[in-house]
């Protein structure tokens, strides 16, 4: 009887032994993460449009879709710190009216309908106050509006594309007289403008010129006066300068231009106060325009006398870090009664900063190298959306401190499920003295000892940056087993206008800050293998890539993305080619083709030996096509490995904004051809 019983004691410890083990295993298995795979992306929701009425808080938010390849973007608000969903449909835009949500887009089958055929009313919905609901009708318009300015819901000004062209169009051909005459992400543009529109029950009174251009415009606090910038008419050749800044007094329509410096022109605007504006004055000299150096005045609108609050020599105005998991869509400047605020690039992060009125003086809000997207301000602080350390957007309350508190978690707890690397920084000195730093990502699964390849990425711009936010494709690679390495070299932004000042020094010291940093790399790591390098970038890095490939043959391996490869093409074809090429090289194809082709990665094609690989978009127009062909043309003549692919339907914003299936095919590509040659 004691033995049956000490038998069955036995047993049934050894029961709760193996339970107890396996509730171990299933522990520890739970905490095991997953690799960042490549459509990761496609779990990342994007938060944008942040506004605030009454302490209810509103967002929109996007997350790709592969099954429909689409973007969908719907309105939420802030309910008890979660943000639940208020739309049934895509929505583009939204706005608070009194106690309403109004947001624009059609829902019914006959305006669906409308619109694919081509015909484009406007129709805003009235979100229901129960919620989630179906929305209501709130206003409909017979033609296409832009931008508005509401007075009250039957007066309003706002804008509407026009071109001369129209009655003339074919699906056959395209009529070209205008130079520029394509845009990147819109297509064909010759003979468009944007008009401006008075809306007045029923009547439409056209503000601009047939050929004239507006944008950028504002009402003051008691909807009496309008401000706008006004581009002088033009048919042909777009002019470098003509644009002003023009005051429209609301009860007469009578316009009078706001006289600025000479050779600058007019940007942004906001309203001080009914009599006084702050707007930035951006120099419209070709032989300074490199950089976009600008400056922000306090302007009053009855004297005309204008006051510089701030020159930004090293904070300049918006946030310049790259991504390519979106968030945010910037925020105009605001103010309190000693200063304004803005968010701004400081080297690898984007704080939001205070400058004082009375001597410029430039103080942090943020801090904690945060990434700030958007900013309002709210209580005694703000609300922000931004990415801080590696993670996606998420929104936070930002206190007078500068301490962020999380109020979302939407991509949070995924991230939290996923082996994010985070990055080593590395520092090194350039040929001018200046100390620069920069970022490796090791392996996702580093084991010490081992020796990886190593990934050298290039950011666009060039006045653009990387910073200290989760880059997906870079997060990929170093969950494939690659070491992966980025910095800011000359000509990147955040350290001020003379550091960003790249013209005409295209592949000379920005070119060695790269590869120094490539050596600090090597020096300050001991698990890459600098047999086994690769280089990739696009825009500006894809130039680079091709100037690199035909300078040094370190690199084993190369992915060249929406490139550039000759400035004397580039000039004649790209949508800002005919401006870009004297702001940033310093002259043009008949004034100095030598020293054009000089600085072209062309001309050094058959020096390389380094297989690369080509990725570029068919309606890229800020770098066309033929600039990867020619470099591709150029490797295949000198029997180079090579490959191109070449993505229909796409522009040059392919890696951040194309079709999700386009862009895990983009990074497939990528990988594979570097797993060809690096492993």
């Amino acid at each position: 009887m004691i033995r049956k019983n000490y038998v069955a004691g036995f047993f049934f410890l050894h029961l709760v032994l193996i339970a107890s083990m396996q509730a171990q295993n299933e522990s520890i298995s739970a905490k095991v993460k997953k690799a960042v795979g490549i459509d990761f992306f496609t779990q990342v929701y994007s938060i944008s449009n942040l506004k605030e009425k009454n302490g209810n808080i509103f967002f929109v938010m996007s997350k790709p879709d592969k099954e429909t390849n689409t973007y969908p973007r719907h309105l939420y608000q802030l309910i008890d710190g979660k943000a639940v969903r208020l739309s049934h449909s895509n929505i583009s835009d939204y706005f608070l009216w009194e106690d309403d949500v109004v947001f624009r887009g059609a829902r019914e089958e006959a305006d669906l309908r409308r619109t694919s055929r081509g015909e484009r009313p406007t129709i805003f919905q009235k979100l229901s106050p129960n919620g989630y609901a179906e929305a209501e009708e709130w206003l409909r318009l017979p033609f296409a509006a832009g931008q508005i300015q509401w007075i009250d819901k039957a007066h309003f000004f706002y804008t509407s594309s026009y071109t001369h062209h129209a009655g003339e169009d074919s699906p056959n051909y395209y009529i070209l007289d205008e130079l520029p005459f394509w845009s990147n992400g819109r297509g064909y543009t010759s003979g468009t403008r944007t008009h401006l529109y008075y809306y007045n029950n029923g009547e439409r009174t056209l503000l601009t010129d047939t050929f004239g251009t507006a944008s950028g415009f504002e009402l003051s606090p008691d909807k009496k006066t309008l401000i706008y910038t006004e581009r002088d008419a033009y048919y042909g050749k777009a002019p470098r300068e003509g644009s002003r800044l023009v005051s429209l007094d609301v009860a007469t329509l009578k316009k009078k231009a706001i006289p600025l410096p000479e050779k600058t022109s007019g940007g942004g605007v906001r309203f001080l106060s009914n009599d006084e504006i702050i707007l930035t004055i951006r120099d419209a000299d070709p032989e300074n325009e490199y950089g976009g150096k600008s400056a922000v005045y306090r302007l009053h609108l009855n004297t005309g006398q204008a006051v510089k609050i701030y020159e930004p020599v090293r904070y300049d105005l918006g946030n310049s870090i790259g991504s390519d998991i979106g968030g945010g869509g910037g925020s105009p400047i605001t103010w309190d009664k000693t200063g304004i605020r803005f968010i701004t690039t400081d080297a690898d992060h984007a704080p939001l900063i205070h400058v004082d009125f009375k001597d410029a003086q430039v103080r942090f809000l943020s801090k904690d190298k945060a990434t700030i997207q958007e900013y309002l301000p709210y209580k005694d602080g703000f609300l922000v959306i931004a990415l801080a350390g590696q993670q996606g957007s998420e929104i936070y309350f930002l206190d007078k401190n500068g301490d962020l508190s999380p109020l979302t978690s939407v991509n949070a707890p995924v991230f939290d499920e996923y082996k994010i690397v985070k990055p080593i920084e590395i520092t090194f000195t350039n040929e001018e003295g200046r100390q620069l730093n920069g970022y490796v990502l090791p392996p996702a699964d580093y084991r010490k000892g081992r020796k990886y390849p190593g990934l050298l990425d290039i950011h666009g711009g060039p006045r653009s940056a990387y910073g200290l936010v989760f880059f997906h494709e870079m997060q990929y690679w170093a969950n494939q087993g690659y070491a992966v390495f980025f910095t800011n070299p000359t000509g990147s932004a955040g350290r001020g206008y003379d550091f960003g000042n790249l013209r005409g020094k295209f592949g000379t010291i920005d070119y060695r800050d790269i590869m120094s940093f490539v050596d600090a790399v090597l020096e300050q790591t001991d698990f890459i293998d600098e047999n086994r390098l690769g280089v990739t970038g696009g825009s500006y890095g894809g130039f680079m890539t091709n100037w690199i490939i035909g300078h040094t043959n370190r690199f084993k391996a190369a992915a060249s993305q929406r490139c550039a490869s000759s400035w004397l093409s580039y000039s004649n074809t790209a949508d800002i080619g005919h401006t870009f090429t004297l702001s940033n090289l310093g002259t043009d194809v008949w004034n100095g083709f030598d020293e054009l082709w000089d600085r072209s990665p062309l001309k050094y094609a058959d020096r390389v030996k380094t297989p690369t690989l080509f990725i570029h978009s068919e309606e890229d127009y800020r770098c066309p096509l033929g600039e990867g062909l020619q470099m591709y043309y150029a490797l295949q003549y000198f029997e180079v490995p090579t490959r191109m692919v070449i993505f229909k339907n796409e522009n040059h914003n392919l890696s951040r904004s194309g079709k999700p299936v386009n862009r895990v095919k983009r990074l497939e590509e990528i990988t594979a051809w570097f797993d060809k040659y690096l492993k």
